[in-house]
């Protein structure tokens, strides 16, 4: 008796495959149609190329944004290998390449000039930048690329500085040139870094962060490599000024054009303050509230905003500023109401108001630039920074909206207010935001650790009473 069994499979570059089992014998092949056999040949080139350069299970294994930003980071690169090449060979000119009074120990020396400011910034700006790379992505990615050129343009030109009345500009030159390339590097690691996990994490299903930056360092190989030898061609026919500066000024304004689309062009589902502020915003303009999604953000998010910054999506003026993790202690400016701490006595947070734009602590009220500050308090997670940070958001809305009537407002009045609705409609809004995809699990709204957290609070004789650890 024959026995035959029909298996169809789709592999991971979409082609259906089917093997056919017939007396113990498997044979297997393609499933094409008339279109797809013209195009076999290409076909399997196109699928090569899509196995080296493209994740694994491409496209189902990325964000939907991942190929136009990967397509607009390679002609980026490709813009920046072209330029480092002028800049290269800017620097062997003022190490006395082709001069015969130049010595080996003086290039020697100042290469390690260069290394000490490289390495001493390094450290600093590891320090001061590390903890807010993750909530803004897109300001300290696009930030690298204009402290590269900023670099490179100093490499270039720092041959011709000899000439000037300064006899040291050139070294200071390439030692800020060494220090723009330290703070590149840690901007653009540690907001790659984000970049990276923002791409492996598909809106279905789940990718390889792993497999994907090993895509990426084999894409950006082979685009530094067809830079180079371009612009071996280049090069040599750039020997003026005008040609060499024309030239890399052009270079430049392309990089710094194309990095600005692709940075724009990210729709990051994370929720960062801005995200936050502009989600909600969104939210609460509409009857009943309809939650943006993350295109709708993207479209409206500025790149380079003020931290903590509340601005009116529609006309751009800025409304207050926030500051999460802040210490109790430091922002009282006097005697509280006591019931204020009555009001978030079930709430894992505090807010409260800078004492900059309080009139009368006895009975406060508000008044000038709204400031306002969030201190956690011990057992806090992100949903409890997500809840505060959207009260802080609603609070500034009712603020900006109820001067317009009157000029003096009851502090507390409007704090209580303002607390109840957040209380009723949260969780309305996070539930539509999971449907559109936002991932309000993982917020980036602090920056760091808090300055202190409150670990308990007291009322003892009309008095209350804050424990704090403080990092």
């Amino acid at each position: 008796m024959e026995f035959t069994s029909l298996i169809v499979e789709r592999d991971d570059t979409n082609r259906k495959i089917e093997t056919r089992i017939k007396n113990g014998k498997a044979t297997r092949g393609e499933v094409l149609d008339a279109h797809s056999n013209r195009l076999r040949g290409h076909r399997r080139v196109l699928d090569l190329i899509s196995k080296v350069f493209l994740p694994a299970g491409y496209p189902d294994s990325v964000s939907p944004d991942y190929l136009r930003y990967q397509i607009l980071n390679a002609l980026q690169a490709f813009c920046n290998s072209l330029v480092g090449l002028l800049s290269s060979r800017a620097i062997l000119e003022g190490f006395g390449v082709g001069d015969p009074s130049a010595t080996a120990t003086n290039a020697l020396l100042l290469t390690v000039l260069q290394d000490v400011f490289s390495r001493l910034t390094t450290i600093v700006a590891a320090h001061i930048l590390g903890s807010s790379l993750a909530p803004d992505v897109k300001k300290y990615r696009l930030l690298a690329d204009m402290l590269n050129d900023a670099a490179v343009i100093l490499d270039t030109i720092s041959p011709r500085l000899d000439t000037l009345f300064f006899p040291g500009l050139r070294v200071a030159a390439l030692c800020l040139s060494a220090l723009f390339r330290s703070l590149c590097a840690i901007s653009a690691g540690g907001s790659k870094a984000s970049i990276s996990l923002h791409f492996a994490t598909p809106l279905k299903g789940t990718g390889d962060v792993g497999d994907l930056n090993a895509k990426d360092a084999s894409k950006e190989t082979v685009l530094a490599l067809l830079g180079m030898l371009l612009g071996t061609l280049i090069v040599p026919h750039l020997t003026t000024p005008w040609t060499i500066y024309t030239t890399l000024l052009v270079l430049v304004g392309l990089h710094l054009t194309i990095n600005y689309i692709g940075v724009r062009g990210l729709v990051l589902r994370t929720l960062n303050g801005q995200r936050t502020w502009l989600a909600w915003s969104a939210y609460m303009r509409t009857q009943p509230g309809r939650a943006p999604t993350p295109d709708e953000v993207a479209s409206l998010e500025r790149i380079f905003e003020r931290p903590g910054a509340f601005r009116d999506p529609r006309s751009g003026v800025l409304m207050g500023r926030c500051t999460i993790g802040s210490s109790f202690s430091e922002i009282l400016s006097g005697p509280i109401p006591p019931q204020l701490l009555e009001l978030f006595k079930e709430e894992r947070y505090l807010l409260w108001f800078d004492r900059r734009c309080l009139l009368r602590p006895e009975s406060p009220s508000v008044e000038g630039f709204l400031r306002l500050h969030i201190c956690l308090k011990e057992g806090y997670n992100t949903e409890d920074q997500l809840k505060a940070w959207i009260h802080a958001a609603e609070l500034c809305r009712a603020i900006s909206s109820q001067r317009d009537a009157s000029g003096v407002l009851d502090a507390l009045g409007v704090l209580e207010e303002t607390h109840q609705k957040v209380v009723e409609l949260i969780p309305d809004f996070v539930n539509k935001m999971r449907a559109l995809g936002w991932n309000t699990h993982d917020c980036a709204l602090l920056s760091g650790s808090p300055v202190a957290v409150i670990l308990s609070v007291e009322n003892a004789a009309g008095q209350a009473t804050e424990g704090k650890k403080t990092r």
